[in-house]
């Protein structure tokens, strides 16, 4: 397969985009990642390489001849693969869990000589899930106070049978294995522990202090008790499980990690954003709100200002080269999505992302970004004349041309939706769905499970119901004809008497029985001076659409009156 490379010359200087983490490429120095470089994706499998992801990155050190990752060769003491079937909660996408049934240390060791004695801010970025609800486990281990004390070094590498002199142990931070672990006088309390999250820690230097920080999906601890006194010490990390008989830790035993992102400098509040929003869709995370998603190039993919009642349960399917993000299928990790919302560019919603008969995006910096109003209650409400629909409503925004989408909503939970209701999905263009309403019959309704066949043609809202009526008919004018089509097109070679002038009350016949009429194809945005009435057919949201004097819409079965 052939790699991409991205150049963006600047005026004056040349700068090289690397394939990185939110396109955030400067000083990246690790990037590890459960579903590239793993040597395998067969489930339960012992991982035999964890490659560093970074273009020209240097792997993690070696044991026993398996480059990439770090193992004492203690029985038991491993990393495992965990395919994305075997732990839905990774959005399709798989894990690596540190496993140790004796207390080894096992998982992925920075390469030697990084950190360096000059790097005094760091940034890191993990995504993981835990096993133990009662167990708060470090991401990584701060494991040297003292510049001095490189944790990379082979012969100073932490005590144990197998290797020599321990470094120091840092005094600001307080793991444990249950409870809260402290950071700083600030308490970070556990987080949910089968529910997968994003963790950022990151610091900076404040006067002649290193002051540091933990963000878990935007929240912030810091303050003059996270500093710590002296230019001098220094954050080393280890991205390690280990008990070696003192230290009392097993920092990542039974933690599964998605993805390990470590910069040597201490980022921007956009740039850690924009790693955030990757990590976000890639995952199905909802960042804090408000709180915008970014691409590579910080364009906003979700902008949360929009309309905040839809700030809830935000995921999205997506294509973004940049960061190596080809997210092709997605829902909602939250346990308020009760997994009832599932995106696909394909009608798959089963197997992993990684799946060879999931297509992507045509385009790069395509994304289509759902968030929904969070609402619970399960009794339909009446909409119309007959039809009801559901309570929970969404909010879908779009990024360039997706293209016709799949649709899965998990209905089985309203018990008043019946197995024999037809079923559909109702779009529109406000929260209140009475502009450019459309009702879209679903493809299948198996075991309380519609599927849908859609392409969104801007940001629109849509909700599901039952035995919604789609059009609506007057009844026809009565009375006799009182003029006569005058002009006509024929694609017939024998024309009927009096043609067209048999065809009451028309202004021009077209009449073929085997050609089509194609008016025009193009966009809404390469009309220039638009006139009221105008007809074209928009290539980019595939609809038939009239300009009403203000604004183009597509043209959609309705009731007039």
């Amino acid at each position: 397969m052939r790699k991409q490379l991205f150049f963006v010359f600047l005026l004056g200087n040349c700068t090289l985009w690397a394939q990185s983490p939110g396109g955030v490429s400067g000083n990246l120095q690790i990037w590890v990642k459960a579903d590239a470089g793993t040597g395998t994706s067969t489930d339960n499998t012992q991982v035999s390489i964890w490659e560093n992801q970074k273009t020209g990155g240097v792997n993690g050190i070696a044991n026993q001849g398996m480059p990439g990752y770090y193992a004492d060769p203690g029985v038991g003491a491993k990393p495992v693969y965990r395919s994305a079937t075997s732990i839905p909660s990774f959005n399709f996408n798989p894990a690596i869990e540190i496993v140790s049934t004796n207390g080894y240390r096992s998982g992925y060791k920075f390469p030697s000589g990084f950190p360096d004695n000059t790097t005094k801010s760091l940034t890191s970025y993990t995504h993981l899930t835990r096993t133990a609800s009662a167990t708060y486990r470090t991401v990584f281990v701060m494991n040297g106070t003292a510049q001095s004390s490189n944790p990379t070094d082979v012969a100073g590498v932490w005590q144990s049978p197998f290797f020599g002199t321990r470094t120091n142990r840092p005094e600001f931070y307080n793991e444990k294995e249950f409870g809260d672990v402290f950071f700083g006088t600030d308490v970070m309390n556990t987080v949910g522990s089968n529910v997968p999250s994003i963790q950022s820690y990151y610091n900076s230097i404040v006067g002649a202090d290193v002051k540091y920080f933990f963000d878990n999906n935007g929240l912030v601890y810091g303050g003059p008790s996270n500093n710590v006194s002296s230019l001098n010490n220094y954050p080393g990390m280890v991205l390690l499980m280990d008990n070696d008989g003192g230290s009392g830790s097993t920092s990542l035993a039974g933690d599964r990690i998605g993805e390990f992102i470590l910069y040597s400098e201490t980022q921007t509040p956009v740039e850690r954003q924009r790693v955030n929003s990757y990590l976000a869709i890639k995952y199905g995370i909802t960042l804090q709100q408000p709180q915008n998603y970014l691409n590579s190039q910080e364009a906003i993919t979700w902008n949360s200002s929009l309309n905040i009642t839809f700030n809830n349960n935000i995921f999205g399917i997506a294509r973004d080269d940049m960061s190596v993000l080809n997210q092709k299928v997605s829902n909602s990790i939250n346990d308020e999505n009760n997994t009832m919302l599932t995106l696909a560019t394909t009608n798959n919603f089963i197997s992993p992302n990684a799946d060879t008969g999931r297509s992507s995006f045509a385009q790069d910096k395509t994304f289509l970004v759902t968030g929904d109003n969070n609402e619970q209650a399960l009794p339909l409400v009446n909409y119309g004349t007959s039809g009801k629909i559901i309570q929970r409503k969404w909010f879908a925004q779009k990024t360039n041309d997706t293209g016709l989408l799949w649709l899965q909503a998990d209905l089985s939970s309203y018990t008043e939706i019946l197995p024999t209701d037809k079923i559909f999905m109702m779009v529109a263009d406000d929260s209140g769905f009475t502009q450019n309403v459309q009702m879209i019959p679903a493809t299948s309704f198996v075991n309380g499970k519609a599927i849908f066949n859609y392409s969104f043609p801007d940001n629109q809202y849509f909700t599901f119901g039952t035995n919604l009526q789609a059009y609506c008919t007057k009844d026809p004018a009565t009375g006799t004809p009182n003029s006569i089509t005058k002009f006509g097109i024929t694609g017939h070679t024998g024309l009927q008497p009096n043609w067209p002038a048999i065809i009451p009350n028309g202004f021009i016949a077209l009449e073929s029985t085997n050609k089509g009429f194609v008016i025009t194809r193009t966009t809404a945005a390469n009309i220039a001076v638009p006139v009221e009435g105008m007809l074209i057919f928009d290539t980019a949201d595939n609809c038939i659409k009239l300009y009403n004097g203000t604004s183009w819409n597509c043209i959609v079965r309705s009731c007039n009156d």
